[in-house]
């Protein structure tokens, strides 16, 4: 039993905290040449001012969006390998890559319906839904060493290992208007959220250590962690083991009593013929209330034991070969999670966009896109910017190439495919196309699909 303690209480409450990273980085969005696509009908998600030009009526049909970032050179696929019919943590190859502190930011949205009308008076209305998934997350690396290496390498060390993560999936219902004033678009959008899981670290209680004196090799544990949750963590289970944590499954309920408005404002201008010009800033003053299953989880407690060295790969990978003497049944004590009932708030980031499109001839037009995001507690705003060429091979075919800089890469080589037969628009597009078709093995993945009928 006594190992039993150490094993789910120590690392399994490690194992948790460094989950929050490892698994969420799939996810952050920038979709420069979407923006810099305004025939499509799905790049209105980045414009609200945007409407394809000689439409009366469009139809969003289902569209995926995905995108991500992680600091450093880490991809899923180094983390989780496969052994037989077993996938098994691997942290050894990534140690060496990490930095000392770890950062990713991730979005995704995955568009269900959305609808376009042309109105009287060179006004548009436009509505929609989509689910999105939201969050950034930071952890030490000292984390993953613990967990690989055990704490036998680091007597006389203290590592900290507690991440900060904040986390929304939410249903955004939009509604919106634009206007045409002479050679300018504006557009103006307000967004219903209702959201459906959450988790947010608190920055008051945000640490967690070991300590392995070298004297008697004694192991001290320290937590002063909390975190709010909604509809993520079910229940926290300490009789008998010091730390046993259960998920709850994420709702897919549209509706919900955890709510929130967000506002997007956008122009779109012609400058004579060839030349137009747009901008836009999404999500302002976004922020969702969550009061349903919400709590709040604190973990304050120090203890010592003595004469404790414990590894780290037999288990995180499942292993049961620790033999302990010392009964450890007061790791109760350390790692147990008082529970608050309580409401919090999470905020979106703030995002824009702008962007220069020419028309060097009737098939060939030249671009220049950027976007920038300011996340909530985050310590860099995300930033891109692109130059883009679009050619109009045949008149239901349009590919179009981007070059673009990003905080983490300086060549970015991207893709679009637009395909218009009749009425239809298909399309496929990559700010990130060495990514977009292996995702599990880049440590930045970003592609975005779908389809539309416009009349």
């Amino acid at each position: 039993m006594p190992h039993n303690c150490l094993k789910k209480g120590v690392l399994r409450a490690a194992t948790m905290l460094l989950s929050l990273p490892i698994v969420l980085p799939v996810f952050a969005q920038q979709e420069l040449l979407l923006h810099s696509s305004p025939e499509i009908w799905h790049s209105n998600a980045t414009n609200p001012a945007f409407f394809p030009e000689e439409k009366k009526f469009v139809l969003g049909l289902p569209g995926q969006a995905l995108d991500a970032s992680h600091s450093g050179n880490i991809t899923y696929g180094d983390v989780f390998v496969k052994n037989g019919d077993k996938t098994l943590v691997d942290f050894g190859g990534i140690i060496d890559k990490l930095d000392p502190s770890n950062k990713i930011q991730f979005d995704q949205r995955t568009e269900t319906v959305s609808l376009g009308i042309r109105l009287p008076f060179k006004l548009a209305l436009q509505a929609g839904h989509a689910m999105r998934f939201s969050g950034a997350a930071v952890y030490p690396k000292s984390l993953p060493q613990l967990l690989w290496n055990g704490n036998g390498p680091y007597i006389g060390e203290e590592l900290a290992i507690a991440p900060s993560a904040s986390l929304a999936r939410f249903n955004e219902w939009s509604l919106g208007l634009s206007r045409k004033i002479g050679a300018v678009s504006v557009g103006a959008r307000v967004k219903y959220l209702t959201g459906t899981n959450a988790l947010s670290t608190d920055p008051a209680h945000a640490s967690a250590s070991v300590y392995t004196s070298p004297d008697i090799y004694q192991l001290t544990l320290n937590t002063d962690y909390g975190f709010y949750s909604s509809s993520i963590i079910s229940a926290f289970d300490t009789s008998g083991y010091g730390f046993d944590l259960q998920f709850a499954d994420f709702n897919s309920v549209a509706f919900t009593k955890n709510t929130g408005v967000a506002f997007d404002l956008g122009l779109h201008a012609s400058i004579g013929e060839r030349l137009s010009f747009d901008a836009s800033v999404l999500d302002i003053g976004g922020e969702i209330t969550w009061d349903t299953d919400s709590d709040y989880y604190i973990s304050q407690g120090a203890y010592t034991y003595e004469g404790q060295v414990f590894p780290g790969v037999d288990i995180v990978n499942g292993g049961d070969n620790l033999n302990f003497e010392t009964k450890l049944d007061s790791l109760n004590d350390i790692f147990k999670f008082s529970r608050t009932a309580t409401s919090f708030e999470t905020a979106l980031p703030l995002r824009a966009y702008a962007g220069v499109n020419f028309d060097l001839t009737k098939k060939l037009a030249l671009g220049v896109s950027g976007y920038l995001s300011d996340r909530p507690g985050a310590e860099n705003d995300t930033y891109a910017l692109g130059a883009s060429a679009r050619y109009q091979i045949i008149k239901p075919l349009a590919v179009a190439a981007m070059m673009s800089i990003n905080q983490r890469n300086a060549a970015n080589l991207g893709l679009q495919i637009f395909l218009k037969p009749g009425p239809v628009q298909l399309y496929f597009t990559s700010d990130n196309l060495l990514s977009a078709f292996n995702p599990a093995n880049n440590p930045a993945v970003n592609f975005r699909f779908g389809a539309a009928l416009a009349l």
